[in-house]
């Protein structure tokens, strides 16, 4: 916060508190703690003297009306706050506002009538403002009777919005401001309750932040995506679980990638899985998602098993892999537009037109619509961009659950909290999203609702909040402040230190790290399952919705043919190698044909040319050549794209069947070129068609030969290698 907009807010808070009577010490008190918070004990005597200065704290009796001057200047700070601070941050001050007033009871209608001013200035519709009123100002549980409140306690009451649990015989009260997707909570109760592990006082209200868990004297403690998903009970969003049962993968050579992973989650929750490198993050997401098979274990999506009824779950989910999926040729909205088309069989091209405008514009995307993708080395998009374009390519036919592979890999803080902000809004619309993710920072780390924390062999050794996983390990760490999940005095979250604490090293009688651990991977998965979650049972058999409506396979093969021609246009440099090679190499062999035959310079005659057979021979072989090469690297470059195409369910004979078109009218401007020039400097006389259709033919051959090759092998490097295996055979073979 600024020195600017702190002043402002003293400023403010001190025009408010001195009307009808002045203010008291509570209030003072209040405000004094606030920038405790907020800057330290050193910086805030400076500011609090400004509050009492402006208030003039000197009590008056009698009350007075609002004097021009102070209305005047309630307003001109209230602007100049809220040209400067977010539509959430203005929320905040709104209730810190209300909750000063409320410090002394003393909510008079003339402060009250300050107050709805400054939300009036702030945007905060009428119906918030009298949420986050009642919220402040009520104890009594028959006041929360809005939507948008929620109690927690274990008796029931019929006026009120309630979640129910055993045990919590003092009510916590929520609020959720819609607008914002904010939570407050407020405790009035004599017991020690921990807000991620820090003492909460009574009275007093705090932000219930994304990752937030309140720990309640008996019970289970409350999570935010508990408190979220009751809240979301009330909209129309579809239930959504995901049950992974005892789950194990071997990889090709017998190394255990994963080991009895069993946990679940449900629409709503950002799940995070974190580990050590080579803990099976990755080879969990691709479990999950479908890609790997599991060797033992079920993974079952509301009841369904994924292996046994994958047919009732196509369209369901969507997978974002770490590497970069996008067609480098095509722009940042064909990128997207393309994708759409085999998404959205049931669409007109309007149609999607506008619903990737639209997505393009909810990812900040919209003004970079027309610039080429580019390359990871070539960049025309920054890499944020890039991923959220990534992002985009799978949001677009929104699944109702998404797998992203390290999503903020790479990025700045900036852009990495642009991408899990984005993530986060999808959840709040019912969404299960898994996330693997590498050194998060404090703030990302907080926006999770579960996490899953992976040891060596793929064991899972937690599951559950972010801040309770510090104090778990803290707690089987045996470390004094184990009760402690966050900083007391900045609220910030340190997950380094689960990994620290999960690879400590024993030391030897040197004082040496040794290569030996304290506790074994084995040994953590153990402490962990002494006391796992409770996993929801199931009932229901209903597959969540998909909004996949894939055209048929003519339609797809004509998207297929249009995206692969447009990407070869795009590419200017390819399209003029590719269209000049041909001529380029017959001018080049005819010529040294034409005057082999006379090397004297003499006047030519086609009839005593004894080069002829060599130039068939060597035209032969440029077909050959150059059919292999324009079709040596075209599945190998794709085959990222359709890895993700695979939850499409696309057709493989149409992808297939575009490419082998493409190719086709590539290989015939090839060979017509090639003859039209040869042919013509060497005057072979009403021949074109015969030579066209001989060099055509061997073109398309090494195409399909080519195609083989490339779908064959996994490197670039190998496919080049391989191309003169394959010719030099032919042409010693070929007389």
């Amino acid at each position: 916060m600024s020195e600017e907009i702190l002043r402002a807010l003293m400023q403010l808070f001190a025009l408010i508190t001195k009307q009808d009577g002045g203010i008291g010490q509570k209030e003072i008190n209040y405000v004094d703690n606030f920038l405790v918070q907020q800057i330290g004990v050193e910086s805030s005597r400076e500011y609090l003297q400004l509050y009492k200065e402006t208030a003039r704290a000197d009590f008056i009796p009698e009350k007075k009306l609002t004097s021009v001057l102070d209305s005047v200047r309630v307003l001109k700070l209230c602007k100049q706050i809220s040209s400067t601070i977010n539509q959430r941050q203005k929320v905040v001050v709104l209730v810190r506002i209300l909750e000063l007033i409320n410090a002394e009871y003393h909510l008079t209608e003339q402060r009250l009538g300050i107050v709805r001013t400054v939300a009036d200035i702030f945007r905060i519709s009428p119906q918030e403002y009298e949420d986050i009123l009642t919220f402040v100002t009520s104890v009594k549980v028959d006041a929360f009777t809005h939507k948008n409140h929620l109690v927690v306690c274990d008796y029931m009451s019929t006026s009120s919005r309630q979640y129910h649990m055993d045990g919590v015989d003092t009510p916590v009260f929520f609020l959720r401001v819609p607008s914002v997707e904010l939570y407050f909570l407020k405790y009035t109760g004599q017991k020690e309750v921990f807000l991620n592990g820090l003492n909460v006082r009574t009275g007093v209200i705090y932000l219930f932040a994304s990752g937030s868990s309140l720990r309640l004297p008996v019970g289970q403690p409350i999570h935010y995506s508990d408190i979220a998903s009751h809240f979301m009970s009330g909209l129309s969003v579809e239930k959504i679980t995901l049950e992974a049962d005892s789950l194990s993968y071997r990889f090709p050579g017998g190394v255990t990638g994963l080991h009895n992973v069993t946990f679940s989650a449900r629409q709503g929750n950002l799940v995070g899985i974190m580990g050590s490198s080579g803990s099976g993050k990755t080879t969990l997401l691709n479990v999950l998602s479908g890609m790997y098979r599991p060797a033992s274990g079920h993974i079952r999506i509301n009841g369904l098993d994924l292996v046994k009824d994958g047919e009732q779950l196509k369209g369901v989910s969507g997978y974002v892999p770490q590497d970069d999926l996008l067609i480098e040729e095509l722009t940042v909205f064909e990128n997207l537009y393309y994708s759409a088309k085999f998404c959205f069989g049931n669409l007109t091209g309007k149609e999607i037109r506008k619903k990737v405008t639209d997505t393009l514009a909810s990812l900040g995307l919209k003004e970079k619509h027309n610039l080429k993708v580019g390359s990871v080395m070539n960049k025309t998009i920054s890499g944020g961009q890039r991923k959220r374009l990534n992002i985009a390519l799978e949001l677009i036919r929104e699944p109702s659950i998404l797998f992203l592979d390290e999503p903020t890999s790479g990025l700045s803080s900036r852009d990495s909290e642009n991408v899990m902000d984005l993530l986060r809004e999808l959840t709040l619309k019912g969404k299960l999203i898994f996330v693997v993710i590498h050194q998060p920072s404090s703030e990302l780390f907080k926006m999770f609702d579960r996490v899953v924390v992976l040891d060596e062999g793929g064991r899972m050794v937690y599951y559950g909040n972010p801040v309770e996983a510090v104090i778990h390990f803290k707690k089987a760490d045996r470390q004094v402040n184990a009760g402690m999940g966050e900083c007391p005095v900045c609220g910030n979250v340190n997950p380094e230190l689960i990994f620290n604490i999960l690879e400590a090293r024993q030391v030897d009688e040197f004082g040496h790290y040794t290569d030996q651990r304290k506790i074994s991977p084995a040994a953590w998965e153990e402490i962990y399952r002494k006391n796992p979650p409770k996993a929801p049972v199931t009932k229901a058999h209903t597959p969540p919705p998909a909004s996949l409506r894939v055209p048929n396979k003519f339609f797809q093969f004509i998207n297929y043919l249009k995206r692969d021609v447009k990407t070869k246009i795009n590419n200017r440099q390819y399209l003029l190698l590719t269209l000049l090679v041909s001529p380029v190499l017959a001018l080049i062999l005819a010529y040294i044909i034409r005057y082999t035959a006379d090397p004297s310079g003499g006047k030519y005659i086609f009839r005593e040319n004894e080069n002829i057979p060599i130039y068939i021979f060597m035209a032969l072989i440029v077909a050959l050549f150059l059919g292999l090469i324009v079709s040596a690297e075209e599945i190998f470059r794709d085959r990222k794209i359709l890895r993700r195409e695979k939850f499409l369910h696309l057709s493989r004979s149409s992808y297939l069947l575009a490419k082998i078109g493409t190719l086709v009218v590539i290989s015939a401007i090839q060979a017509i070129t090639f003859v039209l020039i040869a042919n013509g400097i060497l005057e072979i006389k009403n021949m074109t068609p015969a030579y066209w259709l001989a060099l055509f033919s061997t073109a398309v051959c090494a195409n399909m030969i080519g195609l083989v090759i490339s779908s064959a092998f996994n490197s670039a490097v190998t496919i080049y290698i391989v191309i003169p295996l394959v010719m030099i055979p032919m042409m010693v073979l070929s007389g």
